[in-house]
């Protein structure tokens, strides 16, 4: 049996993202009464997600379902060089650190707040999300041109420290909320999603340059920090894992051997330094959950959605796939997975079939199935 002091998360249930419907207050909810152990605020979909979480930064707006910087947006300058002077003056501790996101991205957080008071259990923690400085930066587009962010190194860098500013602010709203309703301070998390950092890292940065920049933001986050890649870990996983991170959130259905071909020094390290993975055991689209084959006769109603959901046993499956190899590698697997949650595979924003309301009790249902097996992976590896 492992020490009580390595049983940070105990294979805590999660999820990250978007929801198929916008309306939080029916989000949250299902999130709670789903009885997953780290209920987590969602983002709303009405807004492009790169848009969301940095909407104040002077010139961005959504263009044609873009997210554009443009230089020729009224007053500009003037409050380009406002915005740098608070970033500047904070930077110097002139100001306190932390810049609030607007209201639109609080909302959900304030739903979550109220409906964690009213709760009728208490869970074991929470967690939370921002989009990432890499993702943000790599979908930008300047206006007049087409130029991304990410290769405006004045811009870039910029960027960066609203991020650092961001994080701050969230990571203590965080925490005061928790310390209200009694979560410990140590099981509250705040993910960086950077769904285009391994594109950013082949394209546009040095792996150097783009952690330079990810770890300025997390020393900036107060509270636990992970960073959600969905696609392609294994092109980040040694770099990362070297860095100061509690979680690396991945796709662990599509991607079952990142752990196996991760350098095995680097994954030990991490693990004993208390490092552990938010599995994405879930699946979190339709054509994950149905097959492609079958949307046509789910839509028209000949099949029936709940046939195809999965059981606890087969999400327990797809972990011991991802952690069986890593067995007679010296890698002490109880201790990984006390220090780890099961998350989705990513969000499920796209789980509009048949409908959006449809897909949203489908949601909820898949977030049960996750609770399930976490409660029989706790019993099987002793963690409870």
């Amino acid at each position: 049996m492992i020490q009580r002091d390595f049983l940070p998360f105990n294979l805590g249930t999660t999820g990250i993202g978007s929801h198929p419907i916008n309306d939080a207050e029916k989000i949250i909810s299902d999130i709670f009464e789903s009885g997953i152990t780290y209920p987590y605020i969602p983002q709303l979909s009405t807004d492009e997600m790169t848009f969301q979480f940095h909407r104040s930064f002077p010139g961005l707006s959504i263009q044609n379902g873009v997210t554009v910087l443009d230089l020729n947006t009224p007053n500009f300058n003037e409050s380009l060089r406002e915005f740098k002077n608070l970033i500047e003056f904070k930077s110097l501790l002139f100001q306190p650190h932390g810049i609030a996101p607007e209201a639109k991205v609080l909302e959900p957080i304030s739903i979550f707040s109220e409906l964690l008071h009213r709760a009728s259990n208490q869970p074991a923690g929470m967690k939370c999300q921002m989009v990432g400085p890499i993702t943000e930066a790599s979908s930008i587009k300047i206006h007049p041109g087409n130029a991304k962010l990410i290769q405006n190194s004045e811009l870039f860098d910029l960027l960066i420290n609203f991020s650092m500013e961001l994080a701050y602010w969230l990571s203590i709203y965080l925490l005061s909320i928790a310390s209200s309703h009694q979560i410990p301070r140590s099981n509250v998390i705040l993910f960086i999603d950077e769904p285009l950092y391994p594109l950013a890292i082949e394209n546009d940065l040095s792996p150097a340059d783009a952690m330079d920049r990810i770890v300025r933001v997390l020393q900036f986050i107060q509270c636990k920090k992970g960073i959600h890649i969905c696609d392609n870990p294994l092109s980040v996983l040694d770099l990362i894992l070297k860095y100061p991170l509690d979680l690396f959130s991945f796709d662990a259905i599509r991607y079952p051997l990142s752990l196996k071909n991760t350098d095995q020094e680097t994954l030990y390290n991490y693990i004993m330094r208390g490092g552990g993975f938010a599995f994405g055991l879930t699946p979190n689209t339709p054509e994950t959950l149905f097959g492609v084959e079958n949307l046509p006769a789910i839509m028209t109603g000949d099949l029936n959605p709940t046939d195809f959901l999965p059981s606890p046993d087969d999400l327990i499956r797809t972990l011991e796939a991802n952690i069986r190899p890593l067995e007679q590698k010296g890698i002490p697997i109880q201790q990984l997975l006390a220090q780890s949650l099961i998350s989705p595979a990513c969000g499920f924003r796209n789980f509009n079939i048949p409908t959006p309301d449809a897909g949203e009790l489908i949601v909820k249902q898949l977030l049960q199935i996750q609770e399930q097996a976490a409660q029989k992976l706790r019993e099987t590896y002793e963690l409870i």
